[in-house]
């Protein structure tokens, strides 16, 4: 490949791919302001047990000094615009971020390139942010929540890099170094893997130019191989005490490409996604046993993780957890046409909505060109979301919570022992799981 390769996917929403295989998407819109940043397809997914925690780490490193600016000039010079910059590290995504007036779109991509290719890796900044992170660590620990979803990843996916904290460990956190740093970055920080998008005020020419000023130079280079995920079931009770009982349940589900995963969106919204979902109105409204309840879903690029949280007294939690096994049965045999509707239109709102951001819309558009290797008209999106049907729901219910093979008995029902494997972890005095 010798040229840009520019596709327009609708009014106002591009997509381009540098000649080292960089892709550029965009989306215009009629705002003073641009959300603009790059997206690597990078996460605590590619760490091994040894350097867990690098890919946050160097996160947080990249914003500590380059070659040609210190930590404080960085951040005062996107200050002195009056913009503002971010980035997050997930299990597959590292993402880099600024929101701008449009005609600082130049200073944000200038500063944004120096970080990614120009970084010090100082030691004395590595030693504080070493101190910085090791409190985050130990801040989850004060954390019901950050402790239930660790450890459900954790054993969903036991002994596998997609699993592991994105954090690390106090240990691994304490023994990386700068090289670890720079292996890091040359091997999965290469132009297949990275995404910059923006949303706002700026065309897609305009971001073009500037992109490909500053990142066309870098050298094609295919990136690591991720190893494939494997679902793992368990039963896992953490004794601590609290004033309450976490519960969370996640079941094997569908990754972002698969055909039923809006469908599988569908039907977690059905179940527990808002506070007309099922969960929410017969566990919580009706029973009064819990405070929180809710259904969600992770999709990662090979597998997914639908999953049921609960909060509830230790005296309830039981009766919670039989209550939610009664809802899954329940959702694989009756769903009507207008909680379909209804939930249905809960998720395009969602995604309309997200037109109204560019914060958010830049990020909906470089995932979607990290993970569906394209971008999605808003359109489409919508068209496939209204073709589910209350026979999708059901089969995918089926799929999800029932173990193939699985027969109903004599009055038409499924028993508990049909439940797919799945892991659940409960936090809090100690129960029997």
């Amino acid at each position: 490949m010798t040229e840009i390769i520019t596709t327009k996917i609708e009014d106002g929403v591009y997509s381009s791919q540098l000649p080292n295989g960089l892709t550029v998407v965009t989306h215009e819109m009629p705002l003073q302001s641009v959300a603009v940043g790059a997206w690597i397809k990078a996460g605590s997914r590619n760490e091994t047990l040894d350097n867990n925690g690098i890919a946050h780490f160097l996160e947080h490193m990249a914003f500590k000094g380059t070659t040609t600016r210190s930590a404080k000039q960085i951040v005062e010079i996107i200050e002195n615009v009056g913009g503002d910059m971010n980035a997050s590290t997930g299990i597959e995504v590292t993402s880099y971020y600024f929101r701008l007036l449009k005609n600082d779109l130049p200073l944000g991509i200038e500063i944004l390139a120096d970080i990614l290719l120009n970084p010090l890796f100082l030691p004395e900044e590595m030693d504080k942010e070493k101190q910085v992170i090791l409190q985050e660590i130990a801040a989850t620990d004060d954390d019901p929540d950050d402790i239930l979803y660790d450890r459900m990843i954790e054993d969903a996916f036991a002994n596998q890099a997609i699993g592991r904290s994105i954090l690390g460990t106090p240990k691994s956190v304490k023994s990386l170094t700068k090289q670890n740093l720079t292996d890091f970055l040359h091997n999965l920080y290469v132009p297949e893997n990275i995404t910059i998008a923006m949303a706002g005020g700026a065309t897609h020419q305009q971001m073009l130019e500037l992109v490909t000023q500053y990142f066309a130079a870098m050298p094609a280079k295919s990136a690591p191989a991720l190893q494939p995920a494997k679902f793992t079931a368990n039963e896992v009770s953490i004794a601590k005490s609290l004033e309450q009982n976490y519960l969370v349940t996640g079941f094997e589900a569908y990754h972002f490409n698969h055909a039923d995963y809006f469908a599988q969106q569908i039907m977690s919204q059905i179940l527990g996604g808002g506070m007309s979902s099922r969960l929410f109105q017969n566990i919580r409204e009706d029973s009064g046993l819990c405070y929180s309840i809710y259904s969600s879903s992770w999709g990662f690029d090979d597998t997914g993780l639908m999953f049921i949280y609960a909060a509830a007294s230790q005296a309830n939690i039981d009766i919670v957890k039989d209550l939610i096994n009664k809802e899954i049965f329940d959702i694989i045999a009756n769903v009507s046409q207008p909680e379909l509707n209804r939930a249905c239109a809960q998720i395009k709102a969602a995604q309309l909505m997200s037109l109204e951001s560019p914060v958010s819309r830049s990020e909906q558009i470089a995932r979607q060109s990290i993970f569906y290797k394209q971008l999605i008209k808003i359109d489409d999106i919508i068209e496939k979301l209204e073709a589910v049907t209350v026979a999708d729901i059901k089969r995918v219910a089926n799929d999800i919570f029932i173990k193939s093979g699985a027969q109903l008995n004599a009055d038409g029902k499924f028993q508990l022992s049909d439940l797919t494997p799945s892991i659940t972890i409960n936090l809090g005095e100690a129960v029997d799981v």
